[in-house]
């Protein structure tokens, strides 16, 4: 009904001036004629500069601002990197999008890896592909240089520029691939762990590469989809310490468990370690504890229990999961293994396991029992 009164509004008005511009040639004023041209002429400029700023907007990206904190670990920061991975996620069905990291000074590895998810799939899933996604040059050196190192830069199709090189960033080493992509998978790990293996100039702990495979099945059920499967590493050796840290997209660990197990051996599970209530961030425990898988293969499916056993023997060391809405920490300090529940009011979609293990440890061969 607006747009019908603005449009009569509109014809109204033209018609006054054309009355006007007519009455004032016919009265033979040379300087009113002049005058009343120009303003008719320039009242059709501005209606077709309005039509083309319209149309400009239109096409024009989204921005998106990042936050100061692109981090998991508190629970703050948690909340509002949730929420600006949502948008993203949101705003990139419906526009092109570019964000703006003027603001980001810190950026935590679980929140990277799990944002670098999230890209890699609007990349594949949004209907502008490639395009969807842009971002600014960030203000901050060391958030550049993360961006850059993780393949942030690569994977968004931007040009990168020569940034300050940072000891507590330059470990990181990027692999991904997809569970139904066994040979390329295997190949991932093994270019990771040679990284790794030239960072330490020793060899690394046995089983690891078994474990990092392991972890990213609790994410999956009968899942084929390549998007569906997929996961994302990072690895790297700082201050003496084994660090990985896996991402995926599934449907994650408490959704992924009772269809494995069964719900009476999760109940069980729970019950044994005196959880009253069935949380996300309790079945992320409880997933810790069982080893075997529904395959029954006595190798497949330990990575978060064998971890959990390195924590539990020598009391050092870090094991952090999130998944969904859980939040589940074992840690080894001051000699004491100890661990912490967390439930979030978002989910993160997906889960992130991270382990921390001292390079010191000799005796991983042996056999640990929880």
């Amino acid at each position: 009904m607006n747009r019908i009164i603005k449009r009569k509004n509109k014809r109204t008005m033209m018609f006054q001036f054309k009355l006007k511009l007519k009455n004032t040639l016919l009265s033979g004023d040379v300087y009113s004629i002049h005058k009343n041209s120009l303003t008719l002429i320039k009242k059709k400029k501005i209606n077709c500069k309005s039509k083309l700023f319209i149309k400009t907007i239109a096409y024009k990206r989204k921005s998106i601002p990042a936050p100061q904190y692109i981090d998991f670990y508190y629970e703050h920061n948690y909340t509002k990197t949730v929420s600006f991975f949502n948008k993203v996620r949101k705003e990139s069905q419906r526009n092109k999008i570019s964000i703006n990291f003027d603001e980001t000074t810190i950026i935590t590895a679980s929140a990277m890896i799990c944002f670098l998810s999230e890209v890699d799939l609007i990349l594949k899933t949004s209907p502008f592909k490639s395009k969807a996604i842009t971002f600014k040059h960030p203000k901050n050196e060391k958030t550049e240089s993360i961006l850059k190192q993780v393949g942030f830069y690569d994977l968004v199709g931007k040009e990168s520029r020569k940034t300050k090189v940072f000891d507590d960033v330059s470990y990181w080493n990027y692999a991904s691939g997809a569970k139904s992509e066994l040979q390329k998978t295997q190949s991932a790990m093994i270019e990771i762990e040679n990284k790794i293996g030239r960072a330490a100039k020793r060899k690394l702990y046995k089983g690891f590469s078994e474990a990092m495979a392991n972890s990213v099945e609790h994410a999956y059920y009968d899942a084929d989809d390549e998007i569906a499967t997929k996961w994302w590493a990072f690895a790297g050796v700082h201050k003496d310490k084994l660090i990985v840290v896996i991402c995926d997209k599934g449907i994650g660990i408490p959704s992924s468990l009772p269809i494995k197990w069964g719900a009476d051996l999760v109940n069980k599970t729970l019950n044994l370690l005196n959880i009253k209530t069935k949380t996300d961030s309790a079945l992320i425990k409880a997933a810790t504890r069982m080893g075997k898988t529904r395959t029954n293969q006595n190798n497949r499916g330990k990575g978060l229990s064998d971890v959990l056993s390195i924590i539990n023997q020598f009391k050092v060391g870090n094991l952090s999961i999130f998944s969904n809405k859980g939040y589940y920490r074992y840690y080894g300090e001051n000699g004491v293994a100890k661990d912490k529940l967390t439930e979030h009011n978002l989910s993160m979609c997906g889960t992130i396991v991270e382990w921390s293990i001292p390079l010191d440890i000799d005796s991983l061969d042996k056999e640990v029992v929880l």
